[in-house]
């Protein structure tokens, strides 16, 4: 069935927006719905994925129907979990095909996460123009599959790795949240008088255990007139929450920490120092926002994609530490040094705003998400009676 016998005159606008669950994933994808530049809004995801879409909708006044279909990750070992998956696969490609249907997208976008795969494979099914868009430095397995049969591949890095050399990839950056820019565009300076050095510490959706064991305690053996001068705002896992809360009022250190910070902004916003992880999405806000940071990429990513991630900002105003227990002292090292002489920190600023606009220019100085939409309208797999 080709798109065409299913629209109808005078029919709104209407975009399908399949995405994997976790922050990644999602965060691009709010990028392009906050824009509000389509008629409708048909969004799949997983379970994981709900309660993103959910917050952000419920703040918005977007026409946007959200389904949540169970899906399971086919890289399991067991034969018997491989075979379920497969079956929670056709029962979501099912569900997908009745969805397009009722809703008739226009275009489909897909953001990565194995979730993602039966919406898109279902509208290609109806000859539905499908987009892929990838947040890493290295294409993951879905989007790997999916590009095979997608009309166009957008890419986060231009050196992505693991692609086929066809004519369908092009470089579009990572859509990031409109907040990101409102601090970037905030003039960097460090504390003055008795103000303290804001430094923020989160690990991702879930935390990170090395963050709460060996950063912490490197905080913590920093020299008393380091001690005084700083201040940190940490992401901690609940069954870490009060051991590390007691490792900082030990050592008179002030500290705010949360299991999850509803509003990243703000945390971002009074940050002078980032340490956090390389997923994709953070790598783009880190440059967005011109935060100097040190990059933690979580050893266990696929692919190794994080560390690949993490290599724009080294030496961009980025300083990278691959986790590794037995080289806690080099860590300890780096910390110091910058605590030590936080002039540091205006360098790595003035760095990740030139790299930012070398970034900027790549797009003709458009923001990845306006260039993604321009994009679409220019090779007419939207209509431009949806974008104004």
């Amino acid at each position: 069935m080709k798109k065409d016998k299913m629209k109808k005159e005078n029919k709104k606008q209407v975009i399908l927006i399949a995405t994997g669950g976790t922050g990644g994933h999602i965060f691009p994808a709010l990028s392009i719905i906050s824009q509000q530049k389509f008629d409708g809004y048909l969004i799949i995801t997983d379970k994981r994925g709900e309660n993103y879409f959910t917050k952000f909708l419920d703040k918005k006044n977007i026409n946007a129907q959200m389904y949540v279909q169970k899906v399971i990750s086919p890289s399991q070992k067991l034969i018997i979990n491989k075979f379920i998956s497969l079956f929670y696969f056709g029962i979501s490609f099912l569900k997908s095909i009745i969805l397009i249907i009722k809703h008739q997208p226009d275009i489909a976008i897909g953001f990565g996460g194995y979730p993602s795969i039966s919406p898109i494979l279902a509208a290609k099914f109806f000859g539905i123009d499908t987009i892929i868009h990838e947040q890493n430095a290295v294409v993951g397995r879905a989007n790997k599959l999916l590009s095979h049969i997608s009309n166009l591949v957008a890419l986060s890095f231009k050196d992505t790795k693991n692609i086929r050399s066809y004519k369908n990839f092009i470089y579009s950056g990572n859509p990031v949240r409109d907040e990101f820019y409102k601090i970037g565009k905030t003039k960097y300076e460090l504390p003055k008088n008795k103000n303290k050095l804001n430094i923020l510490i989160y690990g991702g959706s879930l935390g990170a255990s090395f963050f709460s064991e060996y950063v912490t305690s490197i905080f913590c053996s920093m020299p008393e007139e380091i001690k005084k001068r700083i201040k940190i705002i940490q992401q901690v896992r609940k069954e870490d929450f009060q051991k590390v809360q007691d490792k900082y009022l030990q050592n008179k250190i002030e500290c705010e920490l949360n299991v999850f910070f509803e509003n990243i902004f703000i945390k971002f916003s009074s940050a002078h120092l980032v340490i956090t992880r390389a997923g994709g999405s953070t790598v783009a806000e880190i440059i967005t926002s011109k935060k100097p940071a040190i990059l933690v990429p979580y050893p266990n990513s696929l692919d190794n994609h994080q560390t690949e991630n993490s290599q724009i900002i080294k030496g961009n105003g980025g300083w990278i530490f691959e986790e590794n227990k037995n080289k806690i002292n080099e860590l300890n090292k780096l910390i110091g040094s910058i605590l030590k002489n936080p002039k540091k920190l205006i360098e790595a600023n003035q760095k990740l705003n030139k790299l930012s606009k070398k970034l900027d220019g790549f797009l003709n100085y458009k923001t990845p998400t306006v260039f993604l939409i321009d994009l679409l309208m220019e090779r007419n797999l939207i209509n431009k009676k949806g974008v104004t």
